[in-house]
């Protein structure tokens, strides 16, 4: 049921650019909640690393930080435990 449920939240931001989910409120907030249950726990709660862990908050990005290439590191993942 919960499964389900968080499905449907994140299906109304699916299809939207990342360029325009960086201006939507509802959006910006799904996604801090998403980042503090699913990465802040390796990356830090303010994203900037750990031994082992790339810091996020820089604009040295291991595998590109254009849209699409952040959007396959979320998807994906990346070497690791992602």
């Amino acid at each position: 049921v919960q499964e389900a449920a968080a499905q449907k939240m994140l299906a109304q931001f699916a299809d939207r650019p990342i360029e325009q989910l960086s201006s939507d409120a509802a959006a910006l907030k799904v996604g801090r909640n998403l980042f503090a249950n699913n990465c802040a726990a390796c990356h830090g709660s303010d994203g900037g690393g750990a031994l082992g862990f790339p810091n996020l908050s820089d604009g040295d990005w291991l595998w590109g930080g254009d849209a699409e290439a952040i959007r396959t590191s979320i998807h994906d993942g990346r070497m690791g435990a992602m």
